[in-house]
């Protein structure tokens, strides 16, 4: 394993400071990925995009392809890991990437070893990030060595080694995406986390999980009915959604966020929808089996503990503030579905919205400053607004966004519009199309461990 210091040519090697399995889970067999963390010799380190300070200038990165250090080439790491990770960082709308045709074509600027490589070819091309890497296939699976380089002063800024028993290009790319991020903004990127999702079949709907970007969709319920609101768990371990029963009730069940056997929580005959997580692992839902539905805890035995929210007409879909202490809900208490505020156990019930129509599905941002919802206006948008119901701002014009949700770093939101799960800024700009067609309902997970 090389030195991966820009400044001596001698080896070391770090001890791995920790151990991460692909897909959040230690159950994947085939599938363990090794961090070994290194750190080059670097310049002070400095954020090189103020994320808090929208500039209509992108920074200019460049991501060049892998390279093999061993016999022969593999295509799909040489282009795989390079491809996953030029979407990746597109998708935050933070960065111009420098097309293939524009890259210099000197030896030594393609060079892959710290101590040869020539930076500058790229800084008279207005390169400030440069990524390359190699890779080498072995006895025990592929070692992928990252790098991130700032050409202009011709220094690391970090690099990352990463043993792979399988072909998982987005595993590698996803999560040395995170890196360039976190390095180049100072907050975490959240492209190793996952999205759960309604997949609309022809007769039925059923639960999916996806990488964040819309990569490995697959389907982890098989109903063969309507499953609705998947939910994420706080430690994204399960997936709690809505399911119509034989009986035409509507139930409330959970399943491991990788598949498996779901659990019925409910068998109460009635309406039972939009469950949600409290910030300590309990489940809020909205019940009803009179007509006038209310919002309950409920334990993992499927029955009700406290009543948080009812009145005339339907109290539905709550969404809990990070910190536990409240929630936001839609309520027709003032008449058509306006979104209302409670404490963690239903009182100092507070109105936030007084304008607009069918205010609802509200998602409390995971820094705690703003909700994000959608309400009808010509057709369905998202809006956004501080926590007190004051500043409210419309974020998409498409006619046919609903079901927001939030990235964990409070940058990003996915939403369903025209069918589709798409990805955009807080802001509602970048609006990109991810995952499969027919993809309803989007709930972002957790933050990998």
């Amino acid at each position: 394993m090389k030195d991966l210091s820009s400044n001596s040519s001698r080896r070391r090697l770090r001890k791995p400071s920790h151990k991460w399995f692909c897909r959040g889970e230690v159950t994947s067999p085939l599938l363990a990925i090794f961090f070994i963390f290194f750190m080059a010799a670097r310049a002070e380190a400095r954020i090189y995009i103020q994320i808090d300070q929208p500039s209509e200038k992108k920074f200019p990165l460049a991501v060049v392809d892998l390279v093999s250090e061993g016999k022969g080439e593999d295509k799909n790491w040489s282009r795989k890991v390079s491809e996953i990770l030029r979407k990746d960082l597109a998708l935050t709308g933070l960065f111009d990437l420098i097309p293939e045709d524009q890259f210099p074509n000197s030896e030594g600027s393609r060079a892959t070893n710290p101590a040869k490589i020539q930076f500058q070819p790229w800084s008279l091309i207005g390169v400030q990030a440069l990524v390359n890497g190699s890779y080498e296939r072995g006895k025990d699976g592929i070692h992928v060595e990252m790098h991130l380089y700032d050409p202009f002063l011709g220094q690391h800024i970090v690099a990352r080694s990463y043993n792979s028993k399988g072909n998982e290009y987005s595993v590698v790319a996803h999560n040395f995406a995170d890196e360039i991020v976190k390095q180049l903004t100072g907050e975490p990127g959240v492209f190793s986390t996952k999205i759960a999702y309604v997949q609309l079949g022809k007769k039925t709907k059923e639960i999916g999980v996806m990488d964040m970007d819309g990569l490995n969709p697959h389907q982890i319920t098989k109903d063969k009915t309507i499953d609705l609101s998947p939910a994420f768990s706080p430690d994204g371990g399960r997936i709690a959604y809505s399911t119509f029963s034989r009986n035409d009730s509507t139930e409330i069940a959970v399943v491991g966020s990788g598949g498996g056997a779901p659990k019925r929580l409910t068998a109460n005959g009635g309406v039972n929808v939009s469950p949600s997580w409290t910030p300590g692992g309990q489940l809020s839902v909205a019940h009803s089996d009179t007509g006038d539905m209310d919002i309950f805890l409920m334990n993992m035995s499927g029955e009700f503990t406290h009543k948080l929210a009812g009145s005339y007409g339907i109290d539905v879909n709550p969404a809990w503030s990070p910190d536990g202490s409240a929630f936001v809900f839609a309520s027709e208490r003032a008449g058509r579905l306006h979104l209302f505020k409670a404490g963690a156990g239903g009182g100092g019930v507070e109105r936030l919205t007084f304008v607009g129509s069918q205010n609802d599905n509200p998602a409390w941002s995971p820094k705690g400053d703003k909700i994000v919802f959608q309400s009808l206006s010509g057709g369905w948008d998202l809006f956004i607004m501080n926590t007190d119901g004051s500043q409210i701002q419309r974020i998409t014009s498409t006619g046919n966004c609903e079901s927001p949700t939030w990235a964990p770093n409070g940058r990003f939101i996915a939403a369903s519009c025209g069918g589709h799960v798409v990805l955009m800024r807080e802001d509602g700009t970048n609006l990109t199309p991810v995952g499969p067609g027919g993809s309803l309902q989007p709930s972002w997970g957790p933050a990998a461990k």
